[in-house]
């Protein structure tokens, strides 16, 4: 009976233990999830809110995100920039900022200036608009706020709705590539402002929210010292395959 007894009380411990042991690691998983990195959406959830957003179906809406993705990569592996209109342009890190012309108008225009790499060997210019929607905060001088600029490839709901038509017998019209366009906006402005990281899909890269300190930079014109406030900014991390596509 004693013996049962020591044998029962013994079990009872380990037991007590184990369940503790589970218990604390499922609270330091909760806690790195809360605390550690921040969510990420990926290709198909952001597809997905796209086709919320838009009333668009999964299939025409993941079409509109391959246009623009596929179209990104072309332009940039020639070197050239690319802009999603409303959203941001992307351009090679490396290049020396310029003046090109548009090969429509032949107005001169400078190349992206307030784009974020961060290491990667792609710039991401944000447009007003969507700095707006996202409260960048856009500081002043050298910092001045970014402005969507013309870019060697423009992507609007028109180009969209063209290349849909081109590799489908039905294609999409203006208007539903133009719901598709501010679905996928208004998509990764919300999962951004949440603090998750958005993918654009895997072999492109990824967009995110980085905070910048106060500091101080010199006014380009002038010379003269400045402050320049802290602000948060869109990184964007390309992918391995678009890095080793431009390098």
């Amino acid at each position: 009976m004693g013996t049962n007894g020591a044998s029962q009380s013994g079990l009872s411990r380990r037991t007590v233990l184990r369940r503790g042991a589970l218990l604390s690691t499922a609270l330091g998983l909760a806690l790195a999830t809360t605390t550690g990195q921040a969510a990420a959406m990926n290709k198909a959830e952001l597809i997905e809110a796209m086709a919320s957003e838009s009333g668009l179906g999964k299939s025409d809406a993941g079409a509109v995100l391959d246009v623009c993705i596929g179209a990104a990569t072309k332009a940039l592996t020639r070197g050239e920039s690319v802009v999603l209109v409303g959203f941001g342009s992307f351009s090679i890190s490396k290049r020396a900022a310029r003046t090109g012309r548009n090969p429509r108008s032949g107005n001169g225009r400078p190349r992206p200036k307030n784009g974020r790499s961060d290491g990667s060997p792609v710039m991401f210019d944000w447009c007003p608009a969507f700095a707006a929607a996202l409260d960048l905060n856009p500081g002043r001088g050298d910092e001045a706020s970014a402005e969507c600029l013309d870019a060697d490839v423009t992507i609007d709901a028109a180009y969209v709705a063209r290349e849909t038509r081109r590799d489908s017998e039905r294609g999409l019209s203006e208007a539903d590539a133009k719901r598709a366009l501010d679905a996928f906006i208004n998509a990764t402005t919300k999962a951004l402002k949440k603090g998750d990281r958005v993918s654009l899909g895997e072999g492109f890269g990824s967009l995110s929210i980085s905070k910048r300190s106060a500091r101080t930079g010199r006014n380009p014109q002038t010379g003269k010292e400045i402050k320049i406030a802290a602000k948060n900014v869109v990184k964007f991390k390309a992918g391995a395959e678009l890095s080793k596509a431009v390098n």
